[in-house]
């Protein structure tokens, strides 16, 4: 008995606080959307760093003329290898309409890869913990 609480402890809790966590960020990023202007910019370089295997991952710069017509430059927080972008590419931004320095490219993929990243593992936790709740209790019939 002892045993089952602390799979559903653990399984069950970790899988809640990532699905918390995965709600709290697409929040964030649904208000970010909301309330961003888009601009339109270009791919002026990429900024390198190592992967975990070893290999290099590439995160585009990019710089957009804000509305109020100041250059503005951000390097976007997702990498890939190789580059998603070519230099010189023209690309969607959105950047915060009070501090400009937000800014992101207006990638669906790219704005919500963590919420959802964190929602899938979360809900699988989620469901291991439950199931081995329901099986080894004898809430459902596990000879089917």
């Amino acid at each position: 008995m002892a045993e089952r609480f602390l799979f559903l402890l653990i399984f069950g809790g970790v899988g809640a606080a990532l699905l918390l966590i995965a709600a709290f960020l697409w929040i964030r990023v649904r208000r970010f959307v909301a309330e961003a202007f888009r601009g339109e910019g270009t791919v002026v370089g990429f900024a390198e760093s190592r992967g975990s295997k070893g290999g290099t991952l590439y995160a585009p710069v990019v710089e957009f003329t804000a509305r109020g017509g100041g250059v503005r430059r951000f390097t976007d927080p997702v990498s890939s290898s190789p580059a998603g972008y070519s230099v010189g590419q023209r690309v969607e931004v959105l950047y915060h309409w009070q501090d400009q320095d937000r800014a992101r490219l207006a990638s669906k993929f790219r704005l919500y890869l963590a919420p959802a990243l964190l929602g899938f593992i979360g809900l699988i936790f989620t469901c291991v913990g439950v199931g081995i709740m329901l099986f080894s209790s004898g809430g459902l019939d596990a000879e089917w």
